[in-house]
């Protein structure tokens, strides 16, 4: 679901670039971020900007503890920190397993930076690389170039239930 009752989870949120539009349209966002300062910016930008309080719920803490203490439906996840997000994404290896049935499996929107020569297969393996899965993206979009040899791109998956209900993160076994 999007819009209205969709649950956001923003690991990496910042001061709110991406957080605060989506609360203002009334999604339900949890914005994480672990720099103390970028906590403290947030909360003045939600109220400078004034954000009900019931789209937007706050933590400082680390991305990964905001995905495996969430314990109901997220439906997006954002990942905008591109030199490392794709190292994160491991959390989601049997994030399911002793979870409610019926949870659907998140949509996450991972930015990476990788080499300009075939950017987009690059960030589709290093997120299959730390997933020890296969992803499959909806999109790869080519955000900017930020080097003369370095692209950011965003690549938005559905996390595959495989991943979701494996057995353990701790075994991290290979799934391909």
């Amino acid at each position: 679901s999007s819009g209205i009752n969709a649950e956001y989870g923003d690991m990496f949120c910042g001061i709110g670039p991406f957080a605060l539009p989506l609360a203002r349209k009334r999604c339900h966002v949890h914005a994480n971020d672990l720099n103390p300062e970028s906590y403290k910016y947030l909360l003045k930008n939600i109220q400078i900007n004034k954000i009900a309080s019931e789209y937007i719920t706050c933590y400082n803490q680390g991305g990964r503890e905001l995905i495996e203490n969430f314990t109901g439906q997220i439906d997006y996840v954002l990942m905008n920190l591109p030199a490392s997000a794709y190292e994160f994404v491991d959390v989601f290896i049997g994030l399911y397993s002793k979870r409610q049935e019926g949870l659907k499996p998140p949509t996450v929107f991972c930015y990476h930076f990788a080499d300009a020569d075939a950017p987009e297969k690059k960030s589709i393996t290093a997120i299959s690389e730390k997933l020890g899965f296969s992803i499959i993206p909806e999109e790869v979009h080519l955000v900017r170039k930020t080097a003369p040899k370095t692209w950011m791109t965003c690549v938005r998956f559905t996390v595959p239930k495989p991943v979701l209900y494996a057995e353990s993160q701790s075994k991290k076994k290979k799934l391909f």
